[in-house]
C-alpha cells in the first residue's frame, strides 16, 4: 500500500499495535512480518473508529444507552438502539477517503473479507472469539466502507456487551479496528489448535476442516472432519471423516450455504500432506508466540493460508516442565482444603515456606527453587507432584485410600492416568521414591503413636495434655509480633513462623489421627460383624469437641439473644456495611454489640479461604458474620433450629449404635464383640470431632502471620516500595527479604501485574484436579445418571426435598432457612451457612472433607463430588438430596 494515514495501515506495518489495530489485527501483522502465509490487506485503525464517534457525537450517547443490566432483554434493546445510531451516522470524509485509497491499492479490486478487531480481543486472558462480526466476499470501495461501519456497530452487540460485563472490561476502554484482507477462494477451511482443547495435551495438534469457507464450521452447520496430529513427529494419531452435507460458498456481497456435491460429502476435506503441513505451520506459529494458538486456516490451489491466530484461553497453565523429560502428574492440593480459588502471592509464599520447613524438619527437600520440586504453584493454586507416588505400589495404595475419603473424583482421575504405561512402577532410587516410601516419617511414629495411645486410653486427659503442649509452644508468638518495631525484626519473625508450624505439626497429627483411625476400625468391625458398610456414617452425628461445630452453635446462641432483643434484631437487619460501621464505632444496641464482640474475640481469626494469609479475617471484615447472624435470626421453625438438630443427631447416632450392637448377635463370642464395638464407638465419638482441631490451631498461627505481613506492608509503604500497605499481600517473602538485604527496587509494577492475574484467576470457573506435564487436564470423573438425577458421593445420610440456592462465594451469601446449599466446595468458614441449610450439594469433597464432617454432625443430608453441580443446578430449582445413596434427583 503506497500511502498510509492515521486511519489506515498496511497489513504488515510495524505500527500495527494492539491499541491501533486490535488483537486480531496485531496478530496478523506480526504473522505477516514473520513471513507466514497471511492474505494481503490493510487495517482500518481504532483512530478511524474514534473519529467516526467524534464526528457524529456518539460517545456519550453510547455510554448512556449501554448502561444496562447484564440481562438478555435489556442488552438486546440497547444493542438495537446503538445499531440504529451507527446506521444513521455517516463515515467522515477523511476516513472514507483513506479506506477507499487503501482498497484501491489492492490488485484488481478483489473480493475481501472485512473482520472486526477489538482492542480487548485475542488476549491471553480473554479471547472474545465470535463477539464481533466478519463480512465475506465484499467487493468495491463503497461496500467495504459499509462493512467497516457494520463491524464498528458489532462492538455493541448484546453478546459483546454481556461478555465485557462478565469479564470486568469497561466498554469505554474498548475500541474497534477492522482488518480488510483479500478473500481466499477456499476449497477447504477450518480451525487448528496447537494443543488439544479437550484434554489440554500440549503435544497434540487438533485440526477441524470442511469444504468451502469456514462459516459452516463456526456456525455449527456441519460436523467437520477431525484430525489429531503428534506435534513432535507430525504423525497423524487419529482421523474422523464426517458427512459434510452443506458448505459455505461465495456469492455476490457475501456468502451462503449450499449442498455439498455428493462426490465430496464423505471425502476428506484435506489430504494427509495438507494435514501435516498445517500442523507444521501451527507449531511454527505457537513457537513464534510462545503460547498455544487457536488458528483459522484456508486452503486454495494447494496453498495454505492463515487468516487468524489467537491464544487458546481455555487451557489451564502448565506446571514447570520436569527436567528428567518424563511424564509427571500433579495433584491440585487446593481441593483438599475445599478451595477452588487461587491464593494470593503472600499466601502462596507463606505456604511454600511452611512446606519447606516441614521438609527440612523431616530431612527431605519438599521445595526446591531450582531443581525438581514436589511443591509447585500453577495459576495461583498449589499442585503437588505425585509422580513418585503413582510409580510405587505401596505409596499408591496410601494415595488411593486418602483420595477415597478426601476427593473421590481425584481418585477417578488417578485411575484414568494409570492406564498410561509411562506411569508403571520403576526402579527405586530417585528423590520421589525415597520420599514416598515414607522414609521421612521414621522420626515421627514414636511421637505420634505415643500420643495417639494416650488419647485412646483417656480421650479427655489426652486432648487437654496435647492442647496444652501446643499452646505452650505458640504462647509468645503474638507478644513477639506486637513488640517488633523494625522491618528487620519482623522479617526474622516471618522466617521463624514456618519452623514453628513445623514443630507444632507432629503434635497436631495425633489429635486428628486418633479419631480417624478409630473411625476406620469401626467401619471394618461393623462391616465384618454386621455386614453394613454404610451404618458407620450415622454414628458420626452430634459428636463433641469439633471446634467448627462448636463455633457455629455458639453463633446460633448469640443469634437467639439478638432475636430476643427487638432493638438489636432491627439494627441487625440494616444494610451490612452500616452494621459493620456501627460495630466499629461501638454504637450498636448493647446486645448486638456484645454478641458480635464476643464472637469475634473468640473466632475472629477465621476467614473464608483462611489458609491464605492474604485473606482478611472476620475480625477485620465482619460483614460475613453479620449476614450469617441475620440468616440465623430468620430461623423460626423449631425443626430447623441448629441446636435441636444437633441434639437430635446425637440421639439418632446413639440409637443407631444400639441397633448395631443388637445386630452383632447374642452368642458368647458376640457378647465380647459387642463390648469391643461399644468401646471403640465410644472412643471414636469422643475423638473424631477433633479432626478439625489441627487446622483450627494452625489458622491461629496463620492469622498471626497475616498481622505480621500487614505490619511489614506499612514498612514497605513508608519506603515507597509499594503504594498501599495492603499491597504487601501481593509481595512474596523473598522480595521482602531482599529489602532487608538493602534492595530498594520498586515493587509497584509487580504488584499491579499480580493483582490483575489474581483477579483473572478469581474469574476462572474451575481448575483441574489433576494435570500432567503434557498439559492433560482432569476436572471430574463423576458421571450423571441421566436427565433426572446427578450422582456423587453420599457423605451424610438422609433425604431432603427443597429449593436450591447456588452460592459460589460465601461473602455476601444469603441462604434462606431450609434451602439446599449448592457450592463448588467449602472450607470451615462456610459452615455457619450449613446451620440454615436443609441439605448440602458440593462439586468437590469426600467422606472426610470439612463440609462432609460438619454436615454429618448437624444431620444435614449431603452429597459431594457432583460434577458441575453449580452449573447444572439453578437457584430456585426444586430437587431431592439423598445423602445415603449419593444422588440428587431433579424435578
Amino acid at each position: 500500500m503506497a500511502t498510509q494515514s492515521p486511519y489506515v495501515l498496511s497489513l504488515d506495518s510495524p505500527d500495527a499495535t494492539l491499541a491501533r489495530v486490535g488483537g486480531k489485527g496485531a496478530s496478523l501483522a506480526r504473522l505477516s512480518r514473520a513471513g507466514l502465509p497471511v492474505p494481503s490487506g490493510f487495517h482500518v485503525t481504532t483512530d478511524a473508529y474514534r473519529r467516526f464517534l467524534e464526528a457524529n457525537d456518539l460517545a456519550a450517547r453510547l455510554a448512556a444507552t449501554a448502561d444496562v443490566p447484564d440481562e438478555p432483554a435489556a442488552l438486546d434493546a440497547a444493542s438495537d438502539a446503538i445499531r440504529a445510531l451507527f446506521e444513521a451516522a455517516p463515515v467522515p470524509a477523511d476516513v472514507a477517503d483513506a479506506v477507499r485509497a487503501a482498497y484501491g491499492a489492492l490488485p484488481n479490486a478483489p473480493a475481501v473479507a472485512v473482520r472486526s478487531s477489538a482492542t480487548a480481543e485475542d488476549l491471553p486472558e480473554a479471547s472474545f472469539a465470535g463477539q464481533q462480526e466478519t463480512y465475506l466476499n465484499i467487493v468495491g470501495a463503497d461496500a467495504v466502507l459499509d462493512a467497516v461501519r457494520r463491524c464498528w456497530a458489532s462492538l455493541w452487540t448484546a453478546r459483546a456487551m454481556s461478555y465485557r460485563q462478565r469479564n470486568a472490561i469497561a466498554s469505554a476502554d474498548v475500541a474497534l479496528a477492522v482488518v480488510v484482507q483479500t478473500l481466499v477462494p477456499s476449497e477447504a477451511s477450518g480451525i487448528l489448535f496447537t494443543a488439544n482443547p479437550v484434554t489440554g495435551h500440549r503435544g497434540q495438534v487438533v485440526i477441524d476442516g470442511a469444504w468451502g469457507l469456514g462459516e459452516a464450521i463456526v456456525g455449527g452447520l456441519v460436523t467437520p472432519d477431525h484430525w489429531v496430529v503428534d506435534k513432535a513427529t507430525d504423525g497423524i494419531l487419529s482421523r474422523e471423516i464426517h458427512d459434510k452435507a452443506v458448505m459455505t460458498v461465495r456469492v455476490a456481497g457475501g456468502s451462503r450455504e449450499t449442498p455439498t456435491p455428493d462426490d465430496k460429502r464423505r471425502q476428506p476435506s484435506l489430504t494427509d500432506d495438507e494435514v501435516q503441513r498445517l500442523a507444521q505451520i501451527g507449531a511454527r506459529i505457537e513457537a513464534f508466540y510462545g503460547v498455544p494458538q487457536d488458528i483459522e486456516w484456508a486452503v486454495a490451489g494447494g496453498q495454505v493460508y492463515i487468516v487468524q491466530s489467537r491464544p487458546i484461553t481455555s487451557l489451564y497453565p502448565q506446571p514447570p516442565l520436569p527436567q528428567d523429560g518424563r511424564l509427571h502428574v500433579y495433584f491440585n492440593a487446593n481441593y483438599v482444603q475445599g478451595i477452588v480459588e487461587p491464593l494470593t502471592p503472600a499466601g502462596l509464599s507463606f505456604v511454600r515456606d511452611l512446606v519447606r520447613a516441614l521438609g527440612n524438619a523431616a530431612g527431605v527437600p519438599l521445595v526446591s527453587d531450582s531443581g525438581p520440586s514436589i511443591f509447585n504453584v500453577v495459576a495461583g493454586r498449589v499442585f503437588i507432584d505425585v509422580t513418585g507416588v503413582l510409580r510405587n505400589p505401596r505409596s499408591l495404595a496410601v494415595l488411593r485410600g486418602l483420595l477415597t475419603v478426601i476427593d473421590p473424583q481425584s481418585r477417578g482421575g488417578v485411575e484414568a492416568l494409570l492406564a498410561d504405561p509411562r506411569l508403571a512402577p520403576h526402579p527405586a532410587g530417585s528423590l520421589w521414591e525415597a520420599l514416598w516410601r515414607l522414609r521421612f516419617l521414621r522420626r515421627l511414629p514414636p511421637l505420634i503413636a505415643r500420643r495417639v495411645l494416650m488419647m485412646w486410653a483417656s480421650p479427655d486427659a489426652g486432648r487437654r495434655r496435647i492442647l496444652n503442649e501446643i499452646l505452650a509452644a505458640t504462647a509468645d508468638t503474638h507478644t513477639r509480633i506486637e513488640s517488633a518495631t523494625s522491618l528487620a525484626e519482623r522479617i526474622a519473625l516471618m522466617d521463624t513462623a514456618p519452623s514453628l508450624s513445623a514443630r507444632v505439626f507432629p503434635r497436631l497429627v495425633p489429635i486428628a489421627a486418633a479419631g480417624i483411625a478409630l473411625q476406620r476400625l469401626v467401619h471394618v468391625l461393623v462391616g465384618r460383624w454386621v455386614g453394613d458398610k454404610t451404618a458407620p456414617l450415622a454414628l458420626l452425628r452430634g459428636v463433641p469437641h469439633n471446634p467448627t461445630t462448636t463455633m457455629d452453635l455458639f453463633l446460633w446462641q448469640l443469634a437467639r439473644r439478638i432475636a430476643a432483643d427487638p432493638t438489636s434484631a432491627d439494627a441487625l437487619h440494616a444494610p451490612t456495611d452500616a452494621v459493620v460501621v456501627g460495630y466499629r464505632a461501638r454504637s450498636l444496641p448493647p446486645t448486638l454489640q456484645a454478641a458480635l464482640g464476643t464472637f469475634l474475640n473468640e473466632y475472629g481469626h477465621r476467614a473464608v479461604r483462611e489458609i491464605d494469609i492474604g485473606m482478611p479475617r472476620w475480625a477485620e471484615e465482619p460483614g460475613y458474620i453479620v449476614d450469617v447472624l441475620r440468616t440465623y435470626t430468620d430461623i423460626t421453625d423449631p425443626a430447623l433450629a441448629p441446636d435441636a438438630r444437633f441434639v437430635e443427631g446425637e440421639a439418632a447416632a446413639r440409637a443407631r449404635e444400639a441397633a448395631l450392637l443388637q445386630q452383632v448377635g447374642a452368642g458368647r463370642r458376640d457378647r465380647l464383640r459387642r463390648m469391643v464395638l461399644k468401646l471403640v464407638i465410644d472412643r471414636m465419638r469422643a475423638l473424631i470431632g477433633l479432626r478439625e482441631m489441627p487446622k483450627f490451631i494452625l489458622i491461629r498461627i496463620f492469622t498471626e502471620m497475616r498481622m505480621l505481613w500487614a505490619a511489614m506492608g506499612h514498612d514497605l509503604a513508608d519506603l515507597g516500595l509499594i503504594d498501599d500497605a495492603a499491597d504487601v499481600f501481593f509481595v512474596t517473602g523473598d522480595e521482602i527479604r531482599a529489602v532487608a538485604r538493602g534492595s530498594r527496587a520498586p515493587l509497584q509494577e509487580r504488584v499491579a501485574a499480580r493483582k490483575a492475574e489474581y483477579a483473572a484467576e478469581l474469574r476462572r470457573k474451575q481448575a483441574p484436579r489433576l494435570i500432567t506435564s503434557e498439559g492433560v487436564e482432569i476436572y471430574s470423573s463423576a458421571a450423571s445418571e441421566g436427565g433426572t438425577a446427578l450422582s456423587g458421593t453420599g457423605v451424610s445420610p438422609g433425604v431432603y426435598r427443597g429449593v436450591v440456592r447456588v452460592i459460589l462465594d460465601a461473602h455476601g451469601a444469603q441462604l434462606q432457612p431450609g434451602e439446599i446449599l449448592v457450592a463448588p466446595s467449602t472450607d470451615p468458614a462456610w459452615t455457619p451457612l450449613f446451620m440454615a441449610a436443609g441439605a448440602l450439594v458440593m462439586e468437590a469433597g469426600g467422606v472426610m472433607s470439612h463440609g462432609s464432617v460438619v454436615a454429618r454432625e448437624y444431620g444435614i443430608p449431603a452429597v459431594v463430588g457432583v460434577a458441575d453441580a453449580t452449573r447444572r443446578l439453578t437457584t430456585g430449582q426444586r430437587i431431592t438430596v439423598d445423602g445415603g445413596a449419593g444422588r440428587v434427583i431433579l424435578e
